[in-house]
Order: structure tokens, then sequence, then C-alpha cells
């Protein structure tokens, strides 16, 4: 009888045992719920994340593409960099570039934050756009960035129409503040194999000619190709690096010689040294020199130096036969600026007393006609220092010799002229050039 009851008692457990087993399966019901809530809130957080992150890719897109378009459009000489950026502090330059297929990013003006004395500064915004089914992303970037700093005296002699060196030239290089270095024996000086040559259009050398450097050819003024090289006879010019190196479009006025420009010569018109430190001696006398130097055969033209440098203003330079020029830098640098005229040095002597390249400069902004000169180096004529004629056609007679640097318009090195570049004077000049470098950017949202 007991059993009886006990085996009744387990058999009514039945519908007990339904109910904790619907429990148990409503607990893991609500747990697996739970758990697909937090798995899909977890995936949205991980979509949203890379929305964000899209975002911000194409933010950081549009500031190199930005970049780069600035860049390729200070290169083109079709295109008036004015119009690129702006011009002074606080200025702006509508940005119109567009957005490449397969990005979504905006870029605002185009603002000069700052000017030093060195280079411009400037800044934009580049907003990067990326959406999904929850959320729309945006990311902020803050770009600053500057035009690059180049040496332009980093060729030994520039044309930028043609370089041409004739039968048996040289350019050779070295340093001037080497205390090794004793240019009155050329034979002696040490070279670093730095005196390039170069040319935006023509670039020529003729047999038995010698360039301790690069032969080095940049883009025509178009912009479509670039330009011609030619070398000349059996077994023809000899490079000490690379005879045909091309680049882009070399910058031929790097340092400004037009109205404005920190090398105008119209800038010296009023206010110069002429009457000062320059004099001319002939055989009646010592008198001041003014704005022309029209010489005689024999006579001698100071010009001296002073602490900061001496600014002598001329619109025509001719220097006969046997006659001095004699460039006292004792005391400081002497700068020879020419205003649409001449220099022609006749064969006489060219004497810089101070001996270093560093401290003597002519800067003219003559514009030379096709087949004729604006600036001569007769036979024999020595000259230490830099001749920068952007626009002239310089022309280096036979036997002639200068211990420096030359940049013009087209150039010519005739038979046995020997050019020694003073690799010093990549410290005394920079310039901008039409690279673009970023300084910093920061992401602000």
């Amino acid at each position: 009888m007991k059993n009886f009851q006990c085996t009744k008692i387990l058999t009514q457990q039945d519908g007990s045992m339904m109910i904790v087993a619907l429990m148990i399966m409503a607990i893991l019901s609500i747990i697996g719920i739970h758990a697909i809530g937090i798995s899909s809130t977890e995936q949205q957080i991980t979509v949203n994340a890379q929305t964000q992150q899209t975002a911000f890719y194409d933010a950081d897109s549009g500031v190199q593409y930005t970049l780069g378009c600035i860049e390729r459009d200070l290169k083109d000489n079709t295109i008036d960099n004015d119009s690129v950026l702006p011009t002074s502090v606080g200025s702006t330059v509508t940005c119109s570039y567009g957005t490449p297929a397969g990005f979504s990013f905006q870029i605002s003006d185009l603002e000069m934050t700052a000017s030093t004395p060195n280079f411009d500064v400037y800044s934009f915004t580049s907003t990067g756009n990326a959406g999904n089914a929850h959320i729309n992303a945006q990311a902020l970037i803050n770009a600053t960035f500057r035009k690059g700093i180049s040496n332009p005296f980093r060729f030994a002699a520039f044309g930028d129409k043609k370089m041409d060196i004739k039968n048996s030239g040289v350019t050779w290089s070295y340093d001037s503040t080497n205390p090794g270095n004793d240019f009155t024996n050329p034979g002696s000086l040490i070279s670093n194999h730095l005196a390039d040559v170069g040319s935006n259009d023509l670039l020529i050398a003729h047999n038995g000619s010698l360039v301790d450097g690069n032969g080095v050819i940049g883009v025509k003024d178009d912009g479509s190709t670039v330009g011609d090289v030619n070398y000349y006879g059996s077994p023809g010019p000899t490079f000490n690096g690379d005879s045909n190196l091309s680049v882009d479009r070399i910058d031929p006025d790097p340092l400004g010689i037009d109205s404005g420009g920190e090398y105008d010569p119209t800038t010296y018109s009023t206010i110069n040294d002429n009457a000062t430190h320059g004099t001319i001696t002939s055989k009646w006398g010592t008198n001041p020199i003014g704005t022309v130097i029209s010489t005689k055969n024999g006579d001698t033209v100071t010009l001296k130096g002073k602490p900061g440098g001496s600014n002598f203003y001329f619109t025509d330079v001719e220097l006969k036969n046997s006659v001095a020029l004699d460039v006292d830098t004792t005391n400081g640098p002497v700068n020879i600026f020419v205003d649409g005229g001449t220099f022609d040095a006749r064969n006489g002597s060219i004497t810089n007393s101070g001996g270093s390249p560093l401290d003597f400069a002519i800067y003219s902004n003559a514009e030379s006609a096709t087949g004729s000169a604006d600036v001569i180096l007769h036979n024999s004529s020595e000259f230490q220092g830099v001749i920068y004629a952007p626009k002239a056609n310089l022309e280096m007679k036979n036997s002639a010799a200068v211990y420096g640097a030359v940049w013009g318009k087209e150039i010519v090195f005739h038979n046995s002229f020997n050019l020694f570049y003073d690799e010093a004077l990549s410290t005394k000049y920079s310039a901008p050039s039409n690279d673009v470098s970023l300084i910093s950017w920061e992401e602000v949202r």
C-alpha cells in the first residue's frame, strides 16, 4: 500500500517538470534574444566606426589631392601663380579642383595665414563624408602648407632657352670657403663634381668640352615636352655625372628680376651707392661714376663695398680694352644692377680684391633679342662672382674665365672658356620653389 502511494506521487510530478522545462527555455530565449541584441548593437557600432573611418580617409585624400593639384598648377607655365594661391595674409583663393570619382570630400578656400622672409604659409580644410543606414559621418582636417625653398645656384650655368658649350669649354666645381682651394691655381682646385649645367629648352655640348657634374634638361615653357639635348663630335663631351638628367621645369627667374622682385634693378634707380662708393679714373683725374659707365682704353673703374653691401645702378656698362674694373670687397659685398642695358667687358681685367664670388654679383633685367647678347665677357676676361640675367643672352668668349656661376636666357661658352663653379653659393641664395610641402595637419572632428 505504501509503495503504491509513492508511485502515485511520483507520477503526479510530470506537469511540474514540464513547467520547469518551459521556464528554462524561456530564460534561454531571453538570454539568446539579449545576445542577439548585443551582437546587433556591436555590429552597428562597428559599421558606424568604419563609416567614420571612411570619412576620415576621404578627408585625408582631399588634403593630398589638393596639394597635388596646387603643385601641378604652380608648375604650369600657362597659369598665373597669383590665381593659384593668395598673395597676402588673410586673403583667400577659391579652391575649384572638384572631387575625383570614388571620393567624397569638400575643400574650403585657400588662405594665406602667415608670411616669413623665406616662405609664405597657407591653410585649408578638407571635409570627408561617408554614410550608412544609421549615420552620416563627417571628418574635418585642417592642413597647413608652404611652398618649398630651392637653391637656384645648384647650377654652374643655366640658360633657359639654350645652354651651349663649345669645343674644349670647361665647367669645374670648387668651394671658395675651403682653405685648400686657391683659385689663382685652377689646377689645384678640389672638386665635388657639382658643376651642373642646364636648360629648359636646349642643352648643347661640343667635342672636347668637360662638365664636372650633370647635364640637366627641364621642360619647355608650354609644358608639352622635355627640352632637347644635342652632343656633337667624336669622342664628344665628357660629363662627370649624368649627361641627360631629366627634371621638372626649372624656374627661369627664381630670384625675381622683374618689377617688384627682390633683385629688380629699378629698385636702385634713385637710391644707390654710385656717388659715394664708385669712381672712374682716367688720365684726366678721378670722378664719381654716374648711371652709365663709358670708358676709354686704360681707364680704371673702382667700386667699393660697405657693410651690408654696396648697390650700384647702371643703365649701360662698357669696359673697353685694357680697362680695369676694380671691385673692392674689403669692407663688404658689391652688387651691380643693370637696368635694361648691356654689360660689355672687353679684353681687360675685372678684379675682385676679396677673391670670393660670394661678394660680387651682377643682376640684369635686360631682354635680349634673338641673335644678340647683352652680357659679354670678351677674350681673356676674368670674373669672380655671379652673373644673373634671366632674360638676357650671355656670351663668354674664347679663353675667358668665370669663378662663380652664370644664369641667363641663352648662354654660349666659346672655345676654351672656363667656368669654375663655387659650391659655396648654395648657402648665399634661396628662393621659393613650386614644390609644396605639408607643414602640419589636424583632425578637428
